[in-house]
């Protein structure tokens, strides 16, 4: 029987390999096998749930894999396998992944925040790109919760510009008061503002005002 590695090296491409080892350099080149998303979209309908155990992975591939299957899983399963996923995160994609369908039907924000608190970055991040997906939800609380998250890592501070950026659309004063008092890092802040004049949906009289701070 192939394994799911073995079954992946048919489907690389060098082009393919060569735009993903510049698209997330924090992954080491021969973790990257070179195979396209909806490749592995494909392939994520047809893995054995079994797969969720063989951890660690050796390839870039299976990573992803991996995060499309917990998508799937009911809500407190989703819960379960992305805390023993958490350990093995190394890149930004494969957080990206990431979205359980299943937490679309009820409230987690609690265990958003509880990764937000995770000692590994990108556990953080995750945290908070569950936050952004959800910003509606609850926005404040959201909101207060991605300001003390442990800021300094680049993809986690990009990950809270992002979050604010999208929050500027449902709590627009809270967040340029944020920016108007220093709440947040340098960085963050000055991604945040970044970000929010990148949108096209944030209206052109609020990006005037993040701008100007």
């Amino acid at each position: 029987m192939k394994t799911v590695r073995e079954a992946l090296k048919p489907l690389a491409t060098a082009k393919h390999k060569a735009f993903l080892e510049k698209l997330i350099p924090t992954v080491a080149p021969e973790m990257i096998l070179g195979v396209n998303m909806p490749t592995l979209r494909k392939l994520a309908k047809e893995a054995e749930p079994s797969f969720l155990k063989e951890l660690p992975h050796e390839s870039y591939e299976e990573n992803i894999l991996h995060g499309l299957l917990i998508n799937d899983l009911p809500a407190e399963e989703a819960l379960k396998a992305m805390d023993a996923f958490v350990p093995y995160l190394d890149n930004w994609a494969v957080v990206d992944a990431i979205d359980p369908r299943a937490f679309y039907k009820g409230n987690y924000l609690k265990d958003y925040i509880r990764l937000m608190q995770s000692p590994a970055p990108y556990g953080r991040r995750l945290g908070i790109v569950l936050a952004l997906r959800h910003v509606t939800e609850d926005t404040k609380e959201l909101m207060e919760a991605v300001a003390g998250v442990e800021s300094g890592h680049y993809y986690v501070d990009m990950a809270m510009a992002w979050f604010f950026a999208e929050a500027t659309l449902y709590e627009p004063e809270a967040v340029l008061k944020r920016l108007a008092t220093g709440d947040l890092s340098p960085s963050v802040q000055k991604k945040t503002i970044r970000k929010i004049n990148e949108s096209r949906r944030v209206p052109p009289a609020l990006k005037a005002r993040a701008k100007a701070l």
